[in-house]
């Protein structure tokens, strides 16, 4: 493995093969080169986390959007994919079942419009 730093000396890049920006060679087991991984590991549990939570949050607001273009006659529900049909359907359930057993409340829930 070979590392790049930064000014400072802190180790700021891995690569597998040693080029120009990964000049120096590391030992893999050296307590540095496992906290810089520790270190990465976290980031990239934090962004996946993050990405996830958008995910979810943008899965909403293009429910909503389907929502309204329907209700609003610019597309059909039919229209959609029988795939996202479905998909979209079962969500809706789902939200259903959740407000019914008073598990989440979700106050937007109560004014989004129904695809059937």
């Amino acid at each position: 493995m070979f590392i790049k730093r930064n000014h400072c000396g802190k180790i700021v890049g891995i690569s597998e093969t040693q080029s120009v920006e990964f000049p120096e060679a590391a030992d893999d087991r050296s307590e540095e080169f496992l906290d810089y991984l520790k270190c990465e590991a976290c980031k990239a549990t934090v962004a996946q986390t993050t990405l996830e939570r958008s995910d979810t949050e943008l899965v909403r607001v293009l429910e909503d959007v389907i929502d309204l273009l329907t209700h609003k006659g610019v597309i059909q529900f039919t229209d959609l994919p029988k795939a996202a049909q479905q998909k979209l359907l079962n969500r809706q359930n789902l939200r259903e079942n959740h407000r019914s057993l008073k598990l989440i409340g979700d106050d937007e829930d109560e004014d989004s419009l129904r695809f059937l």
